[in-house]
């Protein structure tokens, strides 16, 4: 179907909708009903229209209104939202409003075009302010989630700069397909596709030249803005993500960026402006063996030291080299300059804002800067047709150093295994020493990272664009149209340097390594919708009829040239004596159209919801079937229901829920192929068959969930608590299978197997009576807790076992029974991890890569002018497999046993017997804040009358670990993003704590 066909005819009736009703000025003010301190940002809309303002830093606001008696609907985040009649003579209104410090009244996504409040939802949405984003700087929104959203684990992948996180939701639903969560910005699909730099080049960790999944990569989410951020909504079950059909099969994030002053509004700008300054440092060691000099003489004389050169190295750093804090040791200078403006003006309302940050890392030569632009524009065209446009771009520069597996002993965490921590391998005068224990000359980590380059440039645009037209809007019914689309593209260049001089590439006879990996990616999609709603004359139940259709496209393209045997000083690829091209193509086109219907009644009371989806998608088998996705759900509250109140428990109300629907998981691109490889033949170039088979038949994992449970306000609205109860069973997993070799190939792609999910969430959040107080003022204390705890049973296989050793490319995503490996039995948990055992005769459970529950804990207290603010995160349980553990232990260098750890890499790697799979349990202080309002008299001195507000802010983040796990940190993957093997720690780039001081003010 061509977009024009559907496009045309709404513009046509766009243009003949000109009647100009007639209008009236009202002024308003909106406070707080507690202070009567006015409220900046408030929305005021009149209902039936699009008609709107938002108050100014003085609460005031003025719009244009029907004439005749109207009603205004005002809304702002953090407030219960209020209804407020002005009748036909009235021009001046007053509205006081009172916190929603529990979020009841938050607006959540129900379908592809319509939203309900929080308190009438049918499903457990989570959501996120931008307050609670903000509190502590955070390169990426996945890390400032840690915490906050009961059913969302948030994994860090590595603590280099510049992100790289997992965010999984309520279990392992896949095991080749896509592992991530869909993320939706303003409506416009994003990527979070992490383009693996192509440091495999150097470190041949996959025993290729070209990238792999271990070379340590960002995934793209890192690029947006925080700050830019109004509210993010976390859709965890089928029955709520079956809007968005076979990509939701893992969750989705929606996010919603700033928007302007109003529609149709009036206001003076708000200027925002924060600076951050600060700094970072390493948090946690995994530990270096220290050696008494004579060991010093016996580990030296081995490798033909002589021993006075032995004693000058020993006693150059006191017997012992802390290479952890040694190269690990950078306190950087950080920094991040936000500036925004909001206002409106002659119905046009808008937000802009510019970043500049730098976030620079423990590591010489590692940081990430990143610079942003934003514009969101809102037109008031008539008051029937509203328009909306957002744009954002960003640049980022990452610089992420070396780390993770490598097999040419460059790594850090390698030599520093490989090397007793008496020699000093500090640079002396610019020379930096060899390294005799790796090898002679060997590899020296500090000129490693002094010279060897890796910049990963990002240039993104996302845009989004929407028109919103109201048919009519009647006493008792109403109709719009709704038209959005956008695309998020980005061009990604990656240049890693490896420098003939270092000791290390001299190695494979062709010293000197450069490499140019280009690569661009564009995600779009459009939607069209109509929503009319009904309500019968007694008034006491509304209907919301949705229905439309959406189109998506991808495409991602990239090139990745390795150039060996450079001279020095030379970087460009073509200057190289051997050179090797890799490239991949992947595109996919989708269809899809749905409908709904949304029943709300009995005083807003019941909620009763049915809709369907039915896609296509060429990644299928079948690119021209429809793949239906239905959903239904019902929830109803009881307002101070007697049974449940005594003088111990008072309910205001309580609602019980019960939600079912169906989402998938899309095939990826190329799985329904059979590659084929290249080969030459008498001096021919051609192809021959490749060794594994795709499915022409494949189609997508399909979801099914249930969830119930209820939410509940107490005591006034003190206290809220959510509770769900879910399982989710996945079919048609998507698997390899092995074939015999007779018939030419090694394995076949094909769907067989399911999966299913059990687990309960809990969210309690809680704010004590106003009458709490300190020093004779009054203490406002926020606490919300998280709980989460899921189950993941294989229910059914095709094969009796399947051992996930590598991904459906091939590459590694484990190293064998021998540490530990991910294996799928019926019956059996989907995360266990098996081991060798019985001196290797036979493979045993070893751990479970998933951890018993989660919890969060996260604290707000106000009092005066003082903010304070924590996030505390339990990790109950869970394992990981520490072969960086092992590598110390092959050498005798590790500090946790007196010989060194050989006797345990003898029992490991000589007798069959595990040892390197431990508990990975853990607490970590993930945000810590404290903010002081600056008094009002002091704000005008300092900005001369200028500054309506400032602030004096002081943060951190990842401050402490609490882990009996050995390794540097108990949420590393040296795989990246994986759905099973995400246990694997192997030489990661450490972990490290942040401290920034900031100064907010408003203007």
């Amino acid at each position: 179907m061509r977009v024009s066909r559907l496009v045309i005819p709404l513009l046509a009736v766009l243009v003949a909708s000109s009647a100009a009703l007639a209008q009236r000025r009202v002024v308003g003010r909106v406070a707080d009903q507690g202070t009567g301190e006015p409220l900046p940002g408030a929305s005021v809309v009149v209902v039936g229209t699009n008609i709107g303002a938002i108050t100014g830093d003085n609460g005031a606001f003025v719009l244009r209104a029907p004439d005749g008696s109207i009603a205004l609907l005002v809304r702002r985040i953090g407030y219960k939202r209020v209804n407020v009649t002005v009748g036909p003579s009235d021009s001046v209104v007053t509205v006081t409003m009172q916190r929603d410090v529990l979020q009841l009244e938050t607006q959540v996504i129900t379908g592809a075009a319509t939203s309900v409040a929080k308190r009438n939802a049918a499903n457990d949405v989570a959501t996120v302010t931008a307050d609670q984003l903000t509190n502590a700087p955070s390169p990426s929104i996945e890390s400032a989630l840690s915490g906050k959203i009961a059913g969302a684990q948030v994994i860090a992948n590595s603590g280099a700069p510049g992100g790289g996180n997992q965010i999984r939701l309520r279990g392992v639903t896949s095991v080749f397909g896509s592992a991530d969560p869909l993320y939706v910005v303003d409506g416009v699909i994003i990527s979070n596709d992490a383009i693996q730099p192509g440091t495999n080049a150097i470190t041949a960790a996959a025993r290729s030249s070209n990238a792999s999944n271990q070379d340590n990569g960002v995934n793209r989410i890192a690029d947006l803005n925080p700050n830019d951020i109004e509210s993010i909504e976390v859709l965890k079950g089928a029955s709520a993500s079956a809007i968005y059909g076979s990509k939701a099969s893992n969750g989705v994030v929606i996010i919603r960026t700033k928007s302007g002053a109003g529609l149709g509004g009036t206001g003076k700008p708000v200027v925002d402006f924060i600076q951050r300054v600060g700094t970072r440092g390493l948090n946690r060691k995994n530990g270096l063996r220290k050696f008494k000099l004579a060991d010093a003489y016996t580990r030296g004389t081995a490798v033909g030291l002589d021993s006075a050169t032995i004693l000058q190295s020993y006693n150059s750093c006191g017997g012992f080299c802390d290479y952890e804090e040694q190269l690990f040791g950078e306190h950087p200078l950080n920094y991040e300059t936000n500036l925004s403006v909001r206002g409106a003006n002659s119905g046009t309302s808008y937000f802009a804002s510019l970043l500049n940050m730098y976030d620079g890392g423990i590591q010489q030569n590692t940081g990430y800067r990143k610079q942003g632009v934003r514009l969101n524009l809102t037109q008031t065209v008539t008051p029937k047709l509203s328009v909306q446009f957002n744009n954002n771009v960003v640049r980022s520069l990452t610089r992420r150093g070396i780390s993770n597996n490598d097999n040419v002993n460059i790594t850090p965490y390698f030599v520093m295994a490989f090397t007793p921590s008496f020699w000093d391998l500090r640079p002396k005068n610019g020379v930096y020493p060899t390294n005799p224990f790796v090898g002679n000359p060997g590899t020296n980590p500090f000129q490693n990272a002094a010279l060897i380059q890796t910049p990963d440039e990002v240039w993104r645009l996302i845009s989004a664009a929407s028109a919103t037209y109201s048919v009519f809007a009647h006493d008792r019914s109403s109709l719009s149209v709704k038209l959005d689309g956008g695309a998020d593209r980005f061009s990604e260049q990656v240049n890693v340097v490896s420098p003939r001089t270092l000791y290390f590439e001299g190695n494979d006879g062709l010293p000197g390594t450069v490499t140019s990996l280009s690569a661009t990616e564009i995600l779009a999609n459009w939607n069209l919708g109509a929503i009319h709603t009904w309500t019968p004359e007694s008034r006491n139940w509304l209907a919301t009829t949705s229905a439309g259709l959406q189109r998506a496209i991808s495409e991602r393209r990239s090139t990745n040239a390795v150039g060996r045997d450079v001279l020095l000083g030379q970087e460009n690829v073509d200057r190289a004596a051997a050179i090797s091209i890799f490239a991949d193509h992947q595109k996919q086109r989708g269809l899809a159209a749905y409908a709904q219907e949304e029943l709300l009644g009995r005083d807003e009371r019941l909620l009763a919801t049915v809709g369907l989806r039915a896609e296509r998608n060429t990644a299928n088998g079948d690119d021209g079937k429809y793949y239906t996705f239905p959903k239904a759900s019902v929830s109803y509250r009881f307002l101070t229901p007697t049974l449940l109140n005594h003088w111990l428990l008072r309910v205001d109300e309580i609602k019980p829920r019960l939600a079912v629907g169906q989402s998938g998981n899309l095939p990826l691109p190329i799985e329904k192929y059979s590659p084929a490889l290249t080969a030459t033949y008498a001096g021919q170039n051609g192809v021959t068959p490749g060794r594994v088979l795709g499915d022409p038949n494949i189609k997508p994992e399909t979801q099914t969930e249930i969830e119930g449970g209820f939410d509940a306000s107490m005591f006034d609205g003190k206290a809220s608590i959510n509770f769900t109860l879910y399982q989710k069973t996945i079919n048609d997993l998507i698997l390899i299978f092995a074939r015999a070799p007779s018939t030419g190939a090694e394995a076949q792609i094909r769907n067989g197997g399911s999966i299913r999910n059990r687990g309960a969430e809990t969210m309690l959040a809680i704010t004590p009576p106003t009458h709490l107080s300190f020093g004779g003022s009054a203490v406002q204390w926020i606490s919300r807790t998280t709980f989460a705890k899921n189950v993941g049973i294989v229910t059914a296989l095709p094969v009796p076992a399947y051992i996930v050793e590598r991904d459906f490319t091939g590459q590694r995503v484990a190293f064998g029974a021998g540490y530990g490996i991910a294996r799928l039995e019926k019956g059996k948990k989907v995360t266990q991890i098996v081991a060798s055992c019985n001196n290797g005769a036979a493979v045993c459970v070893a751990g479970d890569a998933a951890p018993a529950f989660n919890m969060g804990f996260s604290n707000e207290l106000n009092w005066k002018s003082w903010r304070a603010s924590t996030v505390l995160d339990w990790q109950n349980g869970g394992s990981l497999v520490d072969v960086s553990q092992d590598v110390f232990d092959a050498f005798a260098t590790s500090p946790d046993k007196a010989d060194g750890g050989a006797a345990r890499a003898t029992e490991n790697d000589g007798k069959g017997n595990h040892q390197y799979v431990y508990k990975a349990g853990f607490w970590k202080l993930r945000e810590l804040s404290v903010a002081y309002t600056l008094p009002p008299n002091l704000v005008n001195t300092i900005f001369q009358g200028r500054a309506a507000t400032a602030r004096l802010e002081f943060s951190g983040r990842n401050l402490f670990t609490w882990s009996s796990y050995p390794g540097v940190d108990p949420e590393v993957s040296n795989f990246g993003n994986q759905s099973l093997s995400r246990f694997v720690d192997l030489a990661p780039f450490p972990p490290s704590r942040t401290f920034y001081f900031s100064l907010a003010a408003s203007f």
